[in-house]
């Protein structure tokens, strides 16, 4: 659970400390003024990146060298302190009395599902968005995967080098590696996909009252093999891939394909089932990190209210009210949901509580 937050330069915040409810916190205010960027801190802290930027010296307020923040969590009875911090060049994390020189260690510190208007991306933007999904679920929960992911990149940049260069001199040691990692990848996805399927299922048939039937499968690039088969198929496949200057099959070109029925959801399927599909996977995800968690992970929506029509809101709503500790934003808290919520309005960076209702 996190207690309380504090943050220095971060976006527009200069100077900010805010009191969370251990259940709904609802953050509201006008449109950029901070809302979003709230979310972004706690995400931050979460996973080590932001959701909205891949550069972190976008998130140092302008005019300022650095950003800082500052969270006292409770993990199992535990009041503990957890600070962040990076200037530019440098990244500091402080978990109580340890400290690291990178963000890799706040994975799985504290399990966090957001769910956000940029999600609909996962099932209508390119490949790269799934996979996104898969890495970031799979990395908060298994250590190791996230060592092969950075193994298996490393090693086919290196893999690519060569192959621009049309030389074969020394790259089965790179295809090795690729191999080992892509193994556990592959595996891990393949498993995810199978973990989540009737979940989804279920939670999509109650979202839609009963009317959308969904799927969605793993498709690989590679067939799914061990080590030794997948170093043999990059070997076989190599003069091509010396033709063209690049890896053509791998886990970096993996996707997940959601259908209803036995359409295309890419294709076919409306706004409201696309966003459906998100918000009953964001739900599953979040069963799937309590089911490997010790504490209740947290559950974030940028935008109540936005996302669904009135029915399926109300069915999304009745599914949140159970998820423990929750922060959503939105320009204003309707008094007639989730009657027991803790209210906090944001105006250019500075925070007013209003309290519970």
């Amino acid at each position: 659970m996190l207690k309380k937050l504090y943050l220095h330069h971060f976006r527009n915040y200069t100077q900010a400390e805010m009191h969370f409810s251990p259940g709904v916190n609802w953050i509201t205010g006008k449109n950029a003024q901070g809302k979003t960027n709230l979310l972004e801190a706690i995400y931050l802290l979460s996973t080590g990146r932001s959701f909205r930027t891949h550069q972190l010296s976008q998130l140092i307020q302008e005019g300022a060298g650095f950003f800082y923040l500052e969270a006292i969590i409770e993990k199992e009875g535990v009041e503990q302190s957890l600070k962040l911090s990076f200037d530019g060049e440098t990244k500091k994390v402080e978990y109580n009395a340890t400290s690291y020189s990178h963000f890799t260690p706040l994975l799985g510190l504290l399990p966090h599902v957001l769910y956000a208007p940029e999600d609909s991306a996962i099932v209508s933007g390119s490949p790269a968005f799934r996979r996104k999904f898969l890495d970031i679920h799979l990395a908060q929960i298994d250590p190791l995967y996230l060592h092969h992911l950075a193994r298996y990149h490393k090693a086919m940049r290196q893999r690519n080098e060569l192959l621009k260069k049309k030389s074969e001199v020394a790259i089965e040691p790179w295809e090795e590696t690729m191999a080992h990692s892509a193994e556990y990848l592959m595996k891990k996805r393949s498993q995810i996909i199978q973990d989540l399927q009737t979940p989804l299922q279920e939670k999509m048939r109650q979202l839609s009252n009963g009317a959308d039937h969904l799927a969605f499968n793993y498709q690989s690039s590679l067939p799914l093999a061990n080590h030794i088969e997948l170093f043999e198929y990059w070997k076989k496949n190599r003069k091509k891939e010396l033709y063209v200057g690049t890896t053509l099959y791998g886990p970096h070109r993996d996707d997940v394909n959601f259908t209803i029925g036995d359409l295309s959801v890419k294709s076919f399927a409306s706004m409201g089932q696309k966003h459906s599909i998100i918000g009953a996977l964001r739900i599953c995800q979040w069963e799937h990190f309590k089911s490997h968690c010790g504490d209740l992970p947290f559950f974030s929506v940028d935008d109540f209210g936005a996302h669904l029509d009135q029915d399926r809101q109300a069915n999304f709503q009745e599914k949140l009210s159970h998820l423990g500790q929750i922060f959503l934003t939105s320009p204003t808290a309707n008094k007639e949901i989730f009657q027991d919520k803790k209210v906090l309005e944001i105006d250019s960076g500075q925070m007013f509580e209003k309290g519970c209702t």
